[in-house]
């Protein structure tokens, strides 16, 4: 019988260092897995953070880097994105976005645009394909702007070259000679 006991006592101390082994393992791929899992749900959070971010700031106009908005500003230092700035009743007009109308002043466009110093685009200087609403004549824009649109037909693509005034309030921008490629959408009737 002491075989036999001496046997079973080895078996059982087997069965005990594989469970302890199976035990070990399981307790190291968790004090791997559970911290990489940790940072991959961390760094989701944060890309959906930085993606939603970026949809309300193409969608509400252009920011500073610290996050505060601005838009073109007229040199009298009125926003051009206010929508005090137009008299219609909104709800009455309809953007035609038939091609060949040529914009003339007193219409209300719906243009994109991006502007580029020196060639490269410059921050705020882009509607970032969210389309941005402008009374052509009503001086809400740099000098030149809503000039160099007029005569424009709605679908058409251009560029316009303007000069930022010395005292515009973005010290990268002031009196910089910029070029803006811009789209007309179409035109409120």
């Amino acid at each position: 019988m002491n075989k036999e006991n001496k046997k079973k006592a080895q078996q059982e101390r087997a069965k005990a260092r594989e469970k302890a082994q199976r035990k070990k393992r399981r307790n190291d791929l968790l004090k791997t897995w559970v911290p990489i899992v940790v940072v991959i749900i961390v760094v989701v959070i944060i890309i959906a953070a930085i993606v939603m971010s970026r949809n309300e700031s193409s969608s509400g106009g252009n920011f500073y880097e610290d996050g505060s908005e601005y838009g073109i500003i007229a040199e009298d230092g009125e926003d051009y994105e206010d929508d005090d700035d137009f008299d219609e009743d909104e709800d009455d007009l309809w953007l035609d976005t038939e091609e060949g109308y040529v914009v003339e002043e007193g219409d209300t466009v719906n243009i994109d645009y991006t502007g580029y110093l020196d060639g490269e685009a410059f921050d705020g200087g882009s509607t970032n394909g969210a389309g941005a609403d402008l009374t052509l004549g009503s001086g809400t824009y740099i000098d030149g702007f809503e000039d160099g649109i007029i005569g424009h037909e709605v679908g058409e693509t251009f560029d316009i070259d303007v000069t930022f005034p010395e005292d515009y309030g973005v010290e990268s921008l002031n009196g910089q000679a910029v070029v803006f490629t811009i789209t007309i959408n179409g035109v409120y009737d």
